[in-house]
């Protein structure tokens, strides 16, 4: 089989040639490893520009947004083949710079622009949506403008990464920090956000479903120039448990969810949950959202493969659970990797729906231990499964 359909066999449940294998992004300090380093940093381009333009350096440097992300995404999708994964993601992001150490987006989020070996890391600050006055200024901005805009980059965006490298690997889109639920919190921030659950819990319901017709539209922009699979990014869970009760999430975030998963679904495309933390609890509400698979699969939040592929395991595909605390790091031998790896499949194999992949991803990451984990799974993973 080819990428492409060895990652759709196994989201419908089925088994495939083999177990595949997926990332959810690369950071750009590995991308370096593995492809070289560009001439130019992306913090270079900053100095080169306020060198030459030192009044107007900003707007010129937010009107090349578009143009720098994709460069990015696509660099990243170019090693994620070199390594031989067969599927990886990206999205656009909805950022502006607004000094050369911050950035601010639609959701009202500021982010520090943090310095990845030369690279743009954005590192979520604070939120700035702390008034029912600013959110009503920001739902229109998204209803009149932003949403549209947005629109236009992303098919810009997808189409081209989508048309250079899908012979190669298996392209999915995310929405990763724009999802719905982390948009939200993040944006108010933590303290607001959980004095309106409690006070106005219809105005965080509100809000979500905002957010949900914002993705929904970029969903549609993306699948008319050929995604297949959106990943939605939540990150619904601390390591200790759920960021809400499972009925706070039945009763506000689910109808958002299903909302965008029926959007995606009616065109006949696959929609995966991505959250880190302990989220066995929600399990049964992301079921019911009606998510096509689920990743992360954290063990380091003490996520059971076992208990998840027995309780969901005839309803979802899951992905995940290959852990970077240590065994995708510098740390971890290829010992170490595959005898991960030869579990996570023996657990979660049988029968299909299981995606081999690491939990997340940050800089610590090694390519090296990456390209093991592939091996491991082609090595472990032919079906019929003998383990």
């Amino acid at each position: 089989m080819e990428c492409r359909e060895r990652v759709l066999t196994t989201l419908n449940l089925e088994e495939p040639d083999r177990v595949p294998t997926h990332i959810i992004a690369l950071d750009a300090n590995n991308v370096d490893k593995i492809l070289g380093k560009p001439q130019m940093t992306d913090f270079d381009l900053i100095e080169q520009m306020k060198r030459d333009n030192p009044d107007n350096w900003i707007e010129e440097l937010n009107n090349l947004v578009e143009s720098v992300e994709t460069s990015i995404f696509s660099r990243m999708v170019e090693a994620s083949a070199e390594i031989g994964l067969d599927a990886m993601q990206v999205g656009i992001l909805p950022f502006k710079f607004i000094n050369e150490h911050e950035m601010s987006d639609v959701f009202g989020r500021i982010w520090e622009v943090m310095n990845n070996e030369g690279n743009f890391f954005p590192f979520y600050k604070y939120g700035t949506l702390n008034s029912l006055e600013k959110w009503e200024v920001l739902k229109k901005d998204l209803e009149e403008t932003l949403t549209d805009k947005y629109c236009k980059m992303a098919k810009k965006f997808y189409r081209r990464i989508n048309k250079k490298h899908k012979d190669k690997i298996f392209v999915f889109v995310t929405n990763d920090l724009a999802g719905i639920f982390e948009s939200v919190w993040q944006g108010m921030g933590i303290e607001y956000f959980s004095k309106q659950l409690h006070k106005n819990p219809s105005f965080i319901k509100e809000v979500y479903d905002v957010y949900a017709d914002f993705n929904i539209a970029l969903a549609n922009t993306y699948m008319d120039v050929g995604m297949e699979v959106w990943i939605e990014s939540g990150d619904l869970a601390y390591r200790t448990g759920p960021m809400m009760s499972p009925k706070r999430f039945n009763d506000l975030l689910l109808p958002a969810y299903k909302k965008l998963v029926n959007a995606i679904h009616e065109r006949g495309q696959k929609i995966v949950l991505h959250t880190d933390g302990q989220i066995t609890p929600l399990l049964d509400f992301t079921v019911s959202c009606g998510f096509d698979g689920l990743h992360a699969l954290e063990p380091t939040a003490g996520v059971d493969l076992a208990l998840v592929k027995k309780k969901v395991g005839d309803k979802l595909c899951l992905l995940g659970n290959v852990d970077i605390s240590h065994v995708l790091t510098a740390n971890g031998t290829k010992e170490d990797v595959e005898s991960w790896v030869k579990n996570a499949i023996k657990t979660a194999g049988p029968g299909g729906g299981y995606i081999c992949s690491a939990t997340n991803m940050h800089p610590g990451v090694e390519p090296r231990n990456l390209k093991w984990m592939v091996e491991a799974a082609k090595k472990f993973g032919t079906y019929p499964l003998n383990l």
